[in-house]
């Protein structure tokens, strides 16, 4: 029988196309199901032939297995008769009164005999037809076996087919949730952007308006410019006037003694009466020596954690603190009071700045970002987001358009922020916990946990010097000195501070004492404006000031802090405030 010639069956689908629940799935997932439906029906009809052969082929074996059986049970019947026979003629042979009826029988069982022989004859055809139809079923049956085991193989196949398209599926359906979970984190990050184009927009407008107002002003003081000096010219042509009057009457009198009226202090005199209404306001250039403090001033609860970080805008008179209670707050530096709270992290801020300018507060965070707020508004300029890992500072570099952040993702990236965007990324191979611009912003250092100081060219970023034995611990800050712009002052792990020289990436100066203990990564040393002493919270809540000159121990405070570990400590750019932050959330005024 030929295969072709078989007609196909239906075969009901394993996965029913008629439901609603199939028109509700995306069309690739129908196809796939289609097509799975359509190869079983193929498959399993070509199955069902060859099992249905092979059952008629093992009925036909059973039956002539059967009937071989019956034809061998009738030969072993027939043998017995022969033989039964053959001995009846052996034993009747001796008996000489019966030749006459024993040759009458003889010749009846010689018939008999033939007959059965060709009986014999005939049973031993069928049963060599049989064995040669069962050898011919057998090799049916191996051939039927072999395509049976061919379809096996392909049915294996096509299931590790189907197993990969599950598999591409269920990868397809990751990367679907993946791509779902993409565009809602794009979503979010492009409302985040669309606020930030709204308040920049309100800002826009507000400066706009303040711009005509000053524009305004500007003319109205020009104005009055033009009608002092108008009048200022008035009067000094009036003073030449009276001058020239003076002369003439001199010449009058020249015979007149003992003249009481000198020219040149009346020409004094007039003129100092035309400039005296002019008053001319400078601001004073001198600084006086930093104070250290004494007492407590005011001691207040600032957040609602830890503090991690204090900056003081240029002038000294406002305050900006970061705490793991994900905002920054900025205080009145003379009174302690808030002005104002900055919200938009997720997680603790780990530093934060006012830029040159103080019109802004960069602050960073350990949600891998760093905000940029405007100071006056209280609202978010930029999210500065690229890194991968906490973000534990940020410095302006140059002016308020550059910033530079360093990160636990062993990363340094510099930021444009009139575009917001991603400049240039230093790879460090090592988590920056601070870092500090140096000769205006053409290069950067940093402090590492790896131990090492490192000198960056912030233009190319590539490294220039590594300083890799300057402390045993991991860095915690660097800080720029006010006064030598070649001196550098950091903050270890290792219980010491130094003033390293970047002209000769030489140690200057070792500051260490048995008190202190530097027991937080982020601990922030500080110098004070006048350059003279440098200051580091300790971890039993002391704070140690030591001489820079002399490199000695000035003064240690202890048990104000109550135990808890100073995270940061802080003079204001004008020496007269000094303000310390503790883990217990406590800011300290001193005085």
């Amino acid at each position: 029988m030929m295969l072709s010639s078989i007609p196909t069956q239906y075969v009901a689908p394993i996965i029913s196309t008629n439901s609603n629940s199939f028109n509700n799935i995306a069309t690739w997932k129908q196809d796939i199901i289609k097509q799975i439906n359509h190869r079983n029906q193929i498959q399993t009809n070509n199955y069902s032939e060859f099992i249905k052969i092979y059952n008629d082929l093992v009925k036909r074996e059973r039956s002539l297995h059967d009937r071989t059986l019956i034809y061998e049970k009738e030969i072993v019947s027939l043998r017995n008769e022969k033989r039964s026979d053959k001995q009846n003629q052996i034993s009747g042979g001796g008996s000489s009164g019966s030749l006459v009826g024993s040759s009458m029988v003889g010749s009846g069982n010689k018939e008999h005999i033939s007959d059965l022989e060709s009986k014999l004859y005939k049973l031993q055809e069928d049963l060599t037809n049989s064995y040669k139809k069962n050898a011919d079923h057998a090799s049916s049956l191996l051939k039927i076996n072999d395509e049976k085991k061919d379809l096996q193989n392909e049915l294996q196949s096509k299931d590790i087919e189907l197993e990969r398209v599950r598999s591409m599926m269920t990868q397809g359906d990751e990367t679907t949730k993946r791509l779902e979970m993409v565009i809602q984190e794009k979503e979010k990050v492009t409302q985040i952007l669309r606020d930030e184009l709204n308040s920049l927009q309100t800002e826009f407008l507000h400066n706009e308006s303040k711009v005509i107002k000053l524009e305004q002003e500007n003319r109205e003081l020009v104005e009055r410019w033009l009608r002092k000096k108008n009048e200022e010219a008035s009067m000094m042509n009036e003073a030449n006037q009276f001058y020239q009057k003076m002369v003439e009457q001199r010449d009058k009198s020249e015979n007149q003694p003992n003249p009481e009226i000198s020219l040149s202090n009346v020409s004094t005199a007039v003129l100092s009466g035309i400039n005296q209404p002019i008053s001319i306001l400078d601001k004073q250039s001198s600084m006086s020596e930093s104070l250290l403090p004494n007492k407590v001033r005011k001691k207040w609860t600032a957040h609602n954690s830890e503090i991690y970080y204090i900056a003081f805008n240029s002038v000294g008179n406002l305050m900006a603190t970061g705490s793991g209670d994900k905002s920054v707050k900025i205080w009145d530096a003379l009174s302690g009071s808030q002005k104002s709270t900055l919200l938009g992290a997720s997680q603790s801020i780990m530093s934060v700045q006012f830029s040159p300018n103080d019109e802004c507060i960069l602050g960073t965070s350990n949600d891998n970002s760093a905000r940029l707020w405007n100071v006056e508004l209280g609202r978010s300029r930029h999210t500065l987001t690229g890194h991968i890992g906490k973000v534990y500072t940020g410095k302006f570099v140059q002016d308020s358009n550059r910033v530079a952040t360093g990160s636990h993702d062993r990363t340094i990236k510099l930021w444009d922020l009139q575009r917001g965007y991603c400049n240039r990324t230093i790879f460090c191979f090592s988590s920056c916990n601070d870092l500090v611009p140096l000769n205006g912003g053409s290069l950067l250092c940093s402090g590492h946990v790896d131990h090492s100081v490192r000198f960056w060219d912030s233009n190319l970023g590539e490294p220039t010097h590594v300083l890799s034995q300057v402390h045993e611990g991991q860095i915690t800050s660097i800080t720029n000195s006010p006064v030598n712009p070649h001196h550098l002052l950091t903050n270890s792990r290792d219980h010491t501070l130094k003033i390293i020289d970047i002209r000769t990436y030489e140690t200057v100066k070792t500051f260490k004492d048995q008190e202190y203990r530097n027991g937080l990564n982020w601990t922030r040393a500080d110098w004070s404006p006048d350059g003279r002493f440098v200051s580091s919270g300790s971890i039993d809540g002391s704070i140690c000031i030591w001489d820079v000159n002399s490199g000695k121990t000035e003064k240690i405070i202890t048990k104000i802090h109550n135990g808890a570990s100073v995270c940061a400590v802080s003079w204001n750019p004008m020496g007269n405030i000094f303000v310390s932050a503790d883990k217990d959330k406590n800011l300290i005024q001193w005085e």
